[in-house]
């Protein structure tokens, strides 16, 4: 599920960029806020249209892979930060990001961490859940 995510997240996307949203799913399955597994992570809310939590998992498109060095490119990725090799530091603990060329309503409310090719990364505020 982590090489999925980070192949239709994220794989036109520098290979920090990608790390990046692999950790942004780790950190959102250690939170105690979603679902405490990397697939539960990346599928939530799959049944709902524009409702899902990564968008490649509602949007209706085909899930097929088609860029088999891409994709080497995510597997290798997860399992680097799945193993703990990647961290990107300035990502550090954040849980949520979106693309630079969309302005969702709850970016206002969280502190920007980063900004790694077309990906902005932000993280809950203390206090907040």
């Amino acid at each position: 599920c982590l090489a999925q995510a980070i192949y239709f997240e994220s794989r036109s996307e520098p290979e920090d960029g990608q790390a990046a949203v692999a950790q942004v799913i780790l950190n959102r399955v250690g939170s105690g806020l979603y679902p405490n597994t990397i697939c539960g992570v990346v599928f939530q809310n799959r049944h709902r249209y524009k409702a899902c939590q990564f968008s490649f998992a509602c949007e209706g498109k085909s899930l097929r892979i088609t860029d088999q060095d891409s994709w080497g490119t995510a597997s290798r990725i997860a399992e680097e930060v799945l193993d703990g090799k990647t961290w990107i530091a300035d990502v550090g603990s954040s849980t949520h990001y979106h693309a630079n060329y969309v302005r969702p309503r709850w970016a206002r409310h969280l502190k920007k961490m980063d900004v790694i090719g077309k990906h902005i990364f932000y993280r809950l505020k203390p206090g907040q859940t």
